[in-house]
């Protein structure tokens, strides 16, 4: 038992002093979203939805609605402004987990970004941005991005990845039926 406390210990210090100042400071202190690096794995969804970006927009900004459409994030309450803090209940395989999440970037219209804020944030930084781009043809171009990064993105990708590509579908399918109903 000890043995494990001390590795346990280990590995907290080793994350901390491998993940530079922001890890060091705690989650929650850094609003610049992250780009991919070396320790990287990126999961992604898109779709075009026949819709205005201003509906897409109001759908996703809507948070506490997410429960009526959202088959990944259950819940979710909070303040879309950066630096706010946005509680959901979400859906990783067959289990439904509370999680907390850092506002980083609110563009209307165009682009929302957040990331983990909780106790998992120490180990595994997971940024999740979703950004709207108006097509020639109309359609709006969804991106549902996952960033998992740091020294134990790829052990968190193996125990989780599939679970998180299942959600990022579900949640990108979901949205585009609700953004293309008539409203």
């Amino acid at each position: 038992m000890r043995r494990a406390a001390t590795l346990i210990t280990s590995l907290s210090l080793l994350t901390l002093a491998t993940a530079g100042p922001a890890a060091a400071a705690g989650p929650g202190d850094d609003l610049t979203p992250r780009v991919p690096g070396k320790h990287s794995v990126v999961h992604r969804e898109q779709a075009a939805i026949a819709a205005s970006p201003a509906r897409i927009w109001d759908i996703l900004a809507d948070l506490p609605r997410y429960g009526e459409w959202n088959p990944w994030v259950r819940q979710a309450e909070g303040r879309l402004e950066p630096g706010s803090r946005v509680d959901v209940t979400v859906v990783l395989g067959n289990h439904v987990m509370a999680a907390q999440h850092t506002v980083l970037v609110v563009e209307p219209q165009h682009r929302l970004c957040w990331r983990d804020a909780g106790w998992n944030a120490y180990f595994v930084y997971g940024q999740r941005c979703r950004t709207l781009e108006q097509r020639p043809d109309g359609t709006v171009l969804v991106t549902n991005e996952l960033l998992l990064d740091g020294i134990f993105s790829s052990s968190t990708n193996l125990l989780m990845g599939a679970a998180l590509q299942q959600g990022l579908a579900g949640e990108t399918s979901a949205l585009k039926q609700r953004a293309e109903r008539a409203s």
